[in-house]
């Protein structure tokens, strides 16, 4: 009789310790940026009409158990194909010496990290933290599930002004000059492409 009372006691026990485990592991289950998948872009435009496009090559960040989005973006791994161009935006722009981050935080709800779908467009509220100021902005990507990766693309550029993040003027009159005084625009586009590894 105590056999059968165990044996019934195990069978109603099994399926809770089974869900607690599930459930324990979906808790700590995290994503981190696979940065050689993974590329934040940018262009310059010169005299109104010339395009000048670059990437910064260096991209840390996580997705934690909640949904919470950090990412890290070195400004000195800047890359426009041009290392004279580099050196100039990495000191005179961006004074990277002082400013060496872009620091990009957000959140994802958890039902778009939960859903089953492939693929799902989503307008995300970010924070972007840029020359030691922390500006709200909107960034409208696709959040696509790849096996045990998600992949968050944008689906349009987010239009960033330095003048906005306080960026001294005398900045990009600096890197004008060098530049034999040509118009340089203050207001750049943004796209990403971030790559997540499951932890």
């Amino acid at each position: 009789m105590n056999i059968i009372k165990k044996l019934g006691l195990a069978t109603y026990l099994l399926p809770l310790l089974l869900l607690t485990h599930l459930n324990s592991a979906f808790a700590t289950t995290s994503y981190v940026v696979d940065n050689k998948n993974s590329v934040v872009n940018f262009s310059v435009t010169k005299k109104q009409y010339i395009i000048e496009p670059a990437v910064f090559k260096d991209v840390e960040g996580t997705i934690d158990n909640k949904g919470n989005i950090k990412i890290s973006i070195d400004i000195n791994s800047v890359d426009s194909s041009n290392p004279i161009r580099d050196n100039r935006l990495v000191e005179m722009f961006f004074q990277a010496d002082f400013f060496p981050h872009a620091i990009v935080t957000a959140k994802i709800d958890e039902k778009v990290l939960n859903s089953k779908k492939t693929f799902q467009q989503i307008e995300l509220p970010a924070t972007l933290e840029f020359f030691d100021l922390k500006k709200e902005i909107k960034l409208s990507v696709m959040v696509a599930k790849i096996g045990n990766n998600i992949l968050v693309t944008s689906l349009k550029p987010t239009i960033i002004n330095a003048k906005t993040f306080d960026v001294p003027s005398h900045n990009l009159a600096a890197l004008s000059k060098v530049c034999g005084g040509i118009n340089i625009s203050d207001i750049v586009p943004v796209n990403f492409v971030l790559t997540f590894n499951k932890k």
